[in-house]
């Protein structure tokens, strides 16, 4: 079962300045992870750092560190048992001058330190007291993630109605965490992990600005003001520069043919400024649709600027995509990947997206699939 990560975020304060203190964890586990070695994290995933590690002597450990402000922390253990990998991981949330205390009793199946408290921590503490409303869905993932495994295991599933029924379920119980989860931040905005939370939810651009911003403005001006704070703010007023009803902002860059254009030379037109690269799956999956419209609407005043996110010197590829897909629109790109200028200034972090703008140039819509391009372009374009 997905557990809840606090990921994507950056280092935060809960005052405006801290001086370094020394923090420590002190752990208790079964003494069947004795000599196993277990590691201290800042962050969570690509965007953590070990701050400390030790050895379990005794069924015991002990990690100190040091930070100036609060922080998402995890700690955790991996275990080689029998050639497979077992590992177990906490979250907690850091301050400066914290001395918690993890114990684990018994450990967990699918994750070591499933079964552990913490104390000593008021910040986790308040992560913990979502993550206890949340433990009957995660149990039942947990139980289906078994019986999944079990049909996995086997050389061939054979029934497949079964295997897709749980997965179905398993999705249903993910939309259920994500409610409850979004429910627990709104019914206790002063505390910090409900910004977490919604921190976490925003992204790399936030989508709906107004209802986001309306969530932030219900946090204490004291959590509000804090560095994650003032992260989502300046994520917020970034976002909102790529709002409907703002004008997209220009750019240019290179043609297929080597020649520059730039997306006011479209202006009077509705635009779809569309985002995508010969290497992407989905985007190659959308373009039939598109082509649809495009045919459908290009003599009603209807035009499409394409933005290739595609690599340093994969022009061949670019060009060879839009020549078999059948795109018989506007190009270009920088053929940066991800480093993309355009990309960088439309905060794209996933692609296929796209942004139809009117004939001033200011967004409409955003991120319209499948048939919902033409059925947008049908109430505009009369």
């Amino acid at each position: 079962m997905r557990r809840l990560f606090f990921s994507c975020i950056a280092t935060v304060a809960l005052l405006p300045a801290f001086a370094q203190k020394k923090a420590s964890i002190t752990g208790k586990v079964p003494a069947a992870l004795n000599n196993q070695k277990v590691y201290l994290y800042e962050g969570s995933g690509s965007f953590s750092k070990i701050l400390d590690s030790a050895q379990i002597t005794n069924g015991a450990f002990l990690l100190n560190y040091s930070i100036t402000d609060t922080t998402q922390g995890m700690v955790s253990v991996r275990v080689l048992e029998n050639n497979k990998a077992k590992s177990g991981y906490r979250i907690v949330v850091l301050t400066p001058s914290d001395k918690m205390k993890l114990t684990v009793n018994k450990a967990g199946e699918f994750n070591l330190f499933q079964n552990s408290t913490v104390s000593g921590s008021k910040l986790t503490a308040q992560f913990d007291a979502l993550q206890k409303i949340l433990k009957p869905i995660n149990q039942q993932g947990d139980s289906i993630r078994k019986s999944i495994q079990k049909m996995m295991n086997k050389s061939e599933i054979t029934d497949t109605t079964g295997y897709f029924a749980l997965y179905s379920r398993y999705n249903e119980l993910m939309q259920e965490q994500k409610e409850l989860t979004n429910k627990f931040m709104l019914e206790h905005t002063d505390y910090y992990v409900s910004l977490m939370i919604l921190r976490e939810g925003m992204g790399r651009r936030v989508m709906d600005v107004p209802g986001t911003q309306a969530i932030f403005d219900k946090f204490p001006a004291a959590i509000r003001q804090s560095s994650l704070g003032q992260e989502a703010a300046e994520l917020l007023k970034a976002s909102a520069l790529l709002g409907i009803n703002q004008v997209a902002p220009d750019f240019s860059a290179a043609t297929p043919e080597g020649q520059t254009m730039k997306l006011s030379d479209l202006r009077g037109k509705y635009v779809l400024l569309d985002f995508w690269a010969s290497w992407c799956g989905p985007c190659r999956a959308e373009n039939p649709h598109v082509v649809k419209a495009y045919q459908r609407f290009h003599d009603k005043n209807f035009d499409i600027l394409g933005v290739s996110l595609d690599k340093p010197g994969a022009a061949d590829k670019w060009t060879e995509a839009i020549q078999k897909d059948g795109l018989t629109w506007h190009h270009v790109s920088d053929l940066k990947f991800w480093s993309s200028d355009i990309a960088k200034l439309y905060m794209i972090n996933s692609i296929p997206q796209n942004f139809l703008l009117n004939p001033d140039g200011k967004i409409i819509a955003v991120n319209l699939r499948g048939n919902a391009l033409e059925e947008m372009l049908e109430k505009v374009i009369h």
